[in-house]
């Protein structure tokens, strides 16, 4: 099997607020409130009632800890909320990753084997070894190594975040990079 890791990433294209459609934007005031901010338990709510309608799929919501994690990689002015351009790539992004576990979940089960999790990868943009598969598994499947709909975004948002702080970092390019004490702990404490 071929170790190689990769990832194309998603373009990280600023839209301006003249390209969302208009509809979004009445959607977002609705949603985001007087402050025209998304916060991380707003995210929560907004994302469990959405799921909640998706009776397809098996999950036991977004929790708190992955709502954060959504903002802190969407989050571009840092704030610590998602304005209107930052909750549409973040709205669209999801939307994305339901498309392509509703075509990867291949037995139709609600939720993404092993298997169907590496397939799912490829199509989202990630080539990653068979060790870094099983530690995706080991972190974000459930006992019968199956990931839900939420735990599968979880994982898409922890490698891209940890995919762009990664190339910001390597800056020669060559796949290889040093940190400080200071810098692992910002690493792992906020991606």
């Amino acid at each position: 099997m071929d170790d190689k890791i990769q990832a194309t990433l998603p373009d990280e294209k600023v839209l301006a607020e003249s390209e969302i459609d208009e509809n979004f934007k009445q959607l977002f005031k609705q949603l985001a409130g007087p402050d025209l901010e998304i916060s991380v338990t707003e995210l929560q709510t907004i994302l469990n009632r959405i799921i909640a309608k998706h009776k397809d799929l098996r999950t036991k919501g977004f929790s708190v800890e992955s709502c954060r994690s959504m903002v802190n990689l969407m989050d571009k002015d840092g704030n610590g909320k998602l304005g209107l351009v930052e909750f549409n790539v973040l709205w669209n992004r999801i939307r994305n990753y339901l498309s392509i576990f509703r075509k990867f979940d291949l037995d139709k089960s609600g939720s993404i084997s092993a298997y169907e999790l590496r397939l799912a990868l490829e199509a989202a943009g990630y080539r990653l070894n068979k060790r870094l598969h099983e530690l995706l598994i080991t972190r974000y499947a459930e006992p019968d190594l199956a990931l839900d709909f939420d735990s599968f975004v979880c994982c898409l948002v922890r490698l891209e975040t940890m995919f762009r702080f990664f190339q910001a970092v390597d800056v020669d390019r060559d796949g290889v990079v040093t940190f400080d004490l200071l810098q692992w702990l910002q690493l792992t404490m906020f991606a």
